[in-house]
């Protein structure tokens, strides 16, 4: 699944096709309870099971749209994007471009940072369906990656007045808040973010996540604390939770505590260089200075090679 998903640390705008709302008329309406059935593995990240069990349905009805998108979901999430537009092409000739298919396209532009065609598709899909919210959701994301905070929160409100339970889109808002500075309404749609999470089922650790760090941000390290431990039980392998319960630690005087997370941070995702500048700044402070020095080096390497690639 793409870390770069949308609403996650990185601003690039991403998602993972299990993502996709399933809010489309033609897919609820399928006579087909399989189609359902289908739908919910993705959902629920089983995609092999999902997979196995559309491929078997495409041997017996091999001109279905729906199951054809669905594949295409499928083919999105593992990165196989020529093959995820060529299904949607192939269910677009049977039955029609659909809301759900031209969303597709425009996540399969964006993962290629096609971001002005995506934009495109994401309009288009609104226009095929107006109350496709994931439609608005992804234009939502892309307006919050060019820092259009006021557009991307319109946008994530079309979505929520269509689906009042879109957990990412209350994530969106609290995302686009912050960004203005708005304090406290960013920590009033985190929490509804949390709340739904739990409520729903399908809770994940990003809006936990954000809210304590945007705490950390603001020196609120007491408060942000509770929210880091319960974001580490939902993902212990999220290295971002990880690098902020470092720094929680730091600014609250525990120096071997932070040192030990951000070694985790390190073995979970190498390249993350804040991890090794402030593993050196602590070995600096412990007197390690061998160790600082190699940490620092490490830092200015995993830079230089990162800004490189931009």
């Amino acid at each position: 699944m793409c870390k770069s998903a949308i609403g996650r640390p990185s601003t690039v705008l991403c998602v993972s096709a299990l993502m996709l709302w399933s809010g489309s008329a033609w897919l609820l309406s399928a006579a087909d309870e399989g189609i359902t059935q289908i739908e919910t593995l993705i959902q629920n990240e089983q995609t092999a099971s999902a997979e196995k069990m559309i491929e078997g349905k495409l041997v017996v009805d091999p001109r279905n749209a729906a199951l054809l998108t669905l594949l295409a979901e499928v083919r999105y999430d593992q990165k196989r994007y020529k093959q995820a537009l060529q299904l949607i092409d192939d269910a677009d000739a049977i039955a029609g471009p659909t809301a759900k298919g031209t969303t597709l396209r425009g996540l399969v532009a964006v993962a290629d940072s096609r971001l002005d065609p995506a934009e495109s598709k994401f309009r288009e899909a609104i226009r095929l369906d107006p109350k496709y919210a994931f439609a608005h959701f992804c234009l939502s994301r892309l307006h919050y990656t060019r820092n259009q905070f006021d557009d991307s929160i319109q946008e994530s409100k079309a979505a929520i007045a269509l689906a009042p339970n879109f957990v990412r889109a209350y994530e969106n808002l609290g995302l686009c808040y912050e960004a203005k500075e708005q304090f406290d309404e960013a920590k009033k749609w985190y929490l509804q973010a949390i709340r739904l999470g739990a409520s729903g089922g399908r809770q994940t650790e990003w809006p936990l996540l954000h809210l304590a760090t945007m705490l950390v941000r603001n020196d609120q390290v007491e408060e942000a604390r509770p929210y880091l431990l319960e974001s580490l039980k939902l993902n212990p392998n999220n290295s971002h939770a990880h690098l902020q319960m470092a720094i929680v630690l730091e600014k609250t005087g525990d120096l071997v505590g932070a040192l030990q997370e951000l070694q985790r941070t390190m073995s979970l995702d190498p390249t993350k260089a804040e991890a090794h500048y402030r593993a050196g700044r602590i070995q600096q402070r412990l007197g390690n200075k061998d160790q600082a020095d190699k940490e620092f080096a490490q830092f200015r390497k995993i830079s230089e090679a990162q800004h490189r690639q931009d």
